[in-house]
């Protein structure tokens, strides 16, 4: 699946911009806001398939008309962004994303002011990686700010968006808060355009004392500041595309897998299918007991990589979907989209791989859902599996596959993509005439053909054992969640 590479830090650090005070800001009629807000709606309506798979019509009725009245008349850019990111992160599907205009991305990176502080989350306690000024909060954890209770401070952002989240699962949310995440999206949708300064409660773990500190904020120079001066932290492997190490007192494989897109791997020269059989082939010609599959940052790709992968860690065929259903064969809004003076592409990929069902429903041709099938020569030793909630779409689809279709042990968080499946697989990228934001509506719905006692609708892989990474571990770059596989090895 396609994975979102356009986060608000991304933004932050790399638009190159020219300077804009707020004042600067484009202003809106009411009637152009409400404009490309019934367009947003229109489309969402019309081709998101997935729309309604966590909440009701009535529901999402109440959110539209109450998003609506909040329309004011020269209301600026960026709070209508907000506005709309409100409306959008309402379908509770992470694959759906707002982007701000360049207008919009020019403020956030020039003007913005940001709490200068880094954060590690560790479930949903917020810990501060760095001392602010010449205070020594590193290990505080954060209980309010401006006398705020935390959790209404996370929730508040969580509303905004849904970044490596689908339906009820928040894992995904709480790690893209992790670093500079929390106080760039702070900044983006909840702090006050003309605040310089915020209260932070914090609480010492150690001495169970809290202390209150008026923090001044700083631009984008104080943050690169305090980066540089952060702990080198980073676990080995957590950005290598893919990695293979052999613990030979163990006699354990453990295999890096960070990524599902085929083009990634392009861009180093590899070739991904070939690096899967030929790593595979030295894993049986070892004779290795024991394999440890780290999916823990792998955020999905391309449809189908981790059916390559699973397909030589099982000897039984498996279908992972129950089906896969659009809403249409085109649309009306795609004037205002990539596919505005060709549709051509889009609309013969729609006919070409789906068909209108018996019961009314779009969905896949049989002969495109595909049976899968096992390797040759599949690996056969003892399987365990890394997973948090960065293990997203095709990422966590693996998981999924894993826990259904194997007697692989699951161990982390649970996973931010949803066990029972997601929108995305096509995408088409909707411009507001008036304002420029853009967001990115999916248009295929993914229903899995899993199936878990154990795991409520809504919700993510969980796994059989849940261990997270503690702080102290963080700080002391120890993988708490790979020696705790190490130790159930260890014990058979």
């Amino acid at each position: 699946m396609y994975k979102s590479t356009s986060l608000i830090f991304i933004l932050l650090f790399f638009i190159s911009t020219t300077v804009k005070s707020q004042e600067s800001l484009s202003t809106f009629s009411t009637e152009q806001l409400q404009e490309d807000y019934d367009l947003l709606v229109s489309a969402l309506k019309e081709g998101h398939p997935g729309l309604y798979w966590y909440k009701s019509y009535a529901e999402f009725e109440a959110v539209f008309s109450e998003n609506r009245a909040a329309i004011q008349n020269n209301m600026n850019s960026y709070e209508f962004y907000r506005l709309v990111s409100k409306v959008v992160t309402a379908d509770m599907e992470g694959h759906s994303q707002v982007f701000p205009s360049e207008e919009i991305s020019n403020y956030i990176r020039n003007e913005s002011n940001y709490i200068p502080v880094a954060v590690k989350t560790v479930g949903e306690t917020i810990y501060v990686v760095n001392n602010i000024d010449e205070h020594q909060t590193q290990g505080f954890i954060i209980t309010a700010i401006n006398n705020q209770p935390i959790e209404t401070v996370v929730n508040g952002i969580f509303d905004h968006i849904s970044r490596n989240s689908d339906g009820f699962t928040t894992t995904g949310k709480y790690k893209s808060l992790n670093s500079f995440g929390f106080t760039a999206l702070y900044m983006s949708y909840l702090n006050d355009f003309d605040a310089t300064s915020v209260e932070l409660t914090l609480l010492d773990p150690k001495t169970k004392k809290t202390q209150t500190l008026t923090v001044d904020l700083v631009k984008r120079a104080g943050l690169v500041a305090i980066a540089k001066a952060l702990p080198k932290v980073r676990l080995d492997h957590s950005r290598d595309l893919f990695h293979l190490e052999i613990i030979d007192s163990l006699n354990t494989a453990v295999m890096y897998l960070n990524d599902f897109s085929y083009y990634s791997f392009e861009e180093e020269n590899k070739d991904f299918e070939q690096l899967i059989d030929s790593s595979f082939q030295a894993l049986n010609k070892q004779k290795i007991e024991h394999l440890v599959m780290d999916v823990r940052n792998n955020r999905g790709g391309n449809e189908g990589a981790e059916d390559f992968v699973f397909s030589y860690l099982t000897a039984k065929p498996y279908t992972k979907y129950d089906y896969v259903e659009a809403n249409a064969f085109t649309y009306s809004f795609l004037d205002h989209t990539e596919f505005k003076d060709d549709k051509a592409p889009l609309e013969s990929m729609l006919e070409d791989e789906h068909e209108l069902n018996s019961d009314g429903r779009i969905l896949r041709k049989a002969d495109v859902l595909p049976t899968h099938l096992p390797q040759e020569d599949v690996y056969n030793g003892n399987l365990y599996v890394l997973c948090s909630g960065l293990s997203y779409s095709g990422g966590s689809e693996f998981v999924g596959i894993a826990k259904t279709h194997s007697d692989a042990v699951i161990i982390g968080e649970e996973t931010g993509g949803g066990f029972y499946g997601q929108t995305s697989g096509s995408f088409v990228y909707l411009v507001l005439p008036n304002t420029g934001i853009e967001i990115r509506l999916p248009l295929l719905k993914f229903h899995t053909n899993f199936y878990s006692e154990e795991i409520p609708f809504g919700r993510g892989v969980l796994p059989d054992y849940e261990v997270q990474q503690t702080f102290d571990d963080y700080l002391n770059k120890v993988d708490t969640e790979l020696n705790f596989v190490f130790e159930l090895i260890q014990k058979q």
